[in-house]
């Protein structure tokens, strides 16, 4: 069948998944029009990916996505693990997550994607349902792609940028040839979203394990728990999954007298550990399970998946715009392959420690995990990662720290790259209590400067003049509140600062995903000149992005 030729799109979104309609999403919000296609008719309702993370929350905060979901799901206060009846840990994220989602909100993936589908589309975003990726080719300026209909008809199309958001058997991986590193575990798990008849309390989440086997149970909207089943591989059920499989599952490992009843969906599956040798090829970007696939413990996979699709929506828009080099992808590739290794190594190790079936293995495990977990660092640290919080890109190249020869750097709480804490400032003269990710709008970088004096930060923003469509640029007044205006920035006790590590005076430069690109003591113009630099557009060196 001879393909229809269309007109072309910068940017085309394989998958119309939880990635595929945050990068949409964030793409429509810097005015940037994306096709986005789905192979499927209809979106599914296979319930999946179930936890959405800390900063998941926070990343969809300023486009009123976060509370959307919130208002929907079912907080999630701490995840608790017991063996042979005894408590092992319990990991409380409220007392030690700081931010305002101290929890893992457990929402179906369904309810996930309705949410985000119906802002792609209040945005003037399309989703084609029942088009389906065939071939691709690479071309210098861009990519052709061949597409199905589900009326059988083939389109050929050309876009600047082809993103795979496709899933872990990817077309749009296949087509470039990517090499899918890993491997297959031997572990079989099962689950299935249930009706518990117990005395736990419904924001109860937690895991019962018993001699390498495991049952875990997380509260889900409706009254419902998702049940998550792993087997031994010597003793692992083949064929559909039984409500009486599911009793004998939570007869052996607990807790006890708990029944069960109202399946509502069943899957059985194996774990796979694969990630890509490369998310970037040419005009082709690989993201979430086109590129990294791994255990589900932690429940880390849609939001590492959706937190590539923030990482990448800002610098492709840029790209797109002309604001900035093509070269700024390089930055995605290098931050999230990170990502995505440390993320196959965690998981597995999790899987390994949790699904362990040696005696002398699970005793020793039974009698060192209480007492390490008790310790605070180690709440912290795990609470942190598990909220996806403790994501940093350090060695990025758009990360730097600059000290001027007066200034020492000292220990700071945060370095350049970690994730922008949040903090208390007061607006006007008024003396409201605001904080500072209200002033976060997720479009554009946010210069944050810290100063003694009006004067000081005025004379700044006047030599930023030329980037003003770029940044969002706040004077953060320390010391006495000013008597002029009501759009003036005050930390009296300097507790923000504190925050930043900005022990006097200085500049904190806030990339549009969070993240904290330059921090510069004292206050200092090239070194916002250097970042700008690095990303602008050889063809317009003035240009500098935001």
């Amino acid at each position: 069948m001879s393909a229809d030729t269309v007109s072309n799109k910068d940017v085309l979104i394989v998958g119309a998944g939880p990635c595929g309609l945050t990068l949409a999403h964030e793409l429509l919000r810097r005015g940037i029009q994306p096709r986005i296609i789905e192979k499927n008719a209809a979106a599914s309702q296979n319930t999946k990916a179930l936890g959405v993370m800390t900063r998941t929350l926070e990343l969809l905060t300023p486009s009123g996505i976060a509370g959307e979901m919130v208002a929907q799901g079912v907080k999630v206060p701490a995840f608790r693990v017991y063996s042979e009846g005894r408590q092992l840990a319990c990991f409380d994220f409220t007392h030690h997550v700081d931010s305002a989602y101290s929890y893992v909100l457990t929402l179906p993936q369904p309810m996930t994607e309705e949410i985000l589908a119906q802002h792609v589309v209040e945005l003037g975003g399309n989703i084609e349902r029942g088009v389906e990726l065939i071939n691709l080719e690479q071309q210098e300026e861009g990519v052709e792609v061949v597409l199905r209909h589900a009326d059988g008809r083939e389109e050929r199309s050309r876009t600047r940028w082809l993103v795979g958001c496709d899933g872990a058997h990817s077309i749009v991986r296949h087509l470039v040839g990517a090499t899918f590193v890993g491997r297959t575990l031997e572990q079989s798990f099962a689950t299935g979203n249930v009706r518990m008849h117990w005395n736990v309390p419904s924001d109860r989440a937690f895991a019962c394990l018993k001699r390498g086997d495991l049952i875990a149970y997380f509260p889900i909207p409706g009254g419902q728990h998702r049940v998550v089943i792993a087997y031994k591989p010597e003793d692992a059920p083949t064929g559909e999954i039984t409500l009486d499989e599911i009793q004998r599952a939570i007869d052996a490992c607990g807790p006890e007298g708990a029944r069960v009843s109202d399946p509502t969906w069943l899957a059985r599956y194996q774990i796979n550990e694969r990630r890509v040798d490369h998310y970037v090829w040419q005009h082709v970007v690989l993201v979430g399970d086109a590129a990294h696939i791994h255990s589900p413990v932690g429940g880390q996979g849609m939001n590492t998946g959706m937190q590539d699709a923030f990482n990448l929506a800002w610098k492709l828009a840029l790209v797109v715009q002309g604001k900035a080099s093509e070269r700024l992808l390089e930055s995605y590739a290098s931050e999230r392959e990170e990502v995505g290794r440390q993320l196959v190594q965690r998981t597995g190790l999790l899987t390994r420690l949790a699904l362990m079936h040696q005696p002398l293995a699970i005793a020793a495990r039974d009698m060192i995990i209480p007492h390490v977990t008790r310790l605070e660092k180690v709440q912290q640290a795990f609470t942190a990662t598990m909220a996806e919080l403790s994501i940093a890109y350090r060695h990025s190249p758009l990360t730097s720290e600059y000290h001027g020869e007066k200034t020492r750097s000292g220990h700071s709480p945060v370095k350049a790259g970690d994730r922008a804490p949040d903090g208390p400032v007061t607006i006007g003269t008024a003396k409201a209590p605001g904080r500072l990710y209200e002033l976060l709008n997720g479009n554009r970088h946010v210069l944050l400067i810290f100063a003694h004096q009006k004067e000081i930060g005025s004379e700044l923003q006047n030599t930023l003049s030329e980037w003003q469509d770029w940044l969002d640029v706040y004077l953060i007044q320390r010391g006495q509140l000013d008597s002029e205006g009501e759009q003036a920035y005050y930390d009296p006790d300097g507790s923000l600062a504190q925050r930043y590590g900005i022990a006097d005076e200085g500049l904190v430069l806030i990339r549009p995903d969070g993240y904290i690109a330059l921090r510069s003591q004292p206050i200092a113009t090239e070194p916002l000149q250097r970042y700008f630099t690095t990303i602008s557009s050889p063809a317009r060196p003035s240009a500098v992005v935001g």
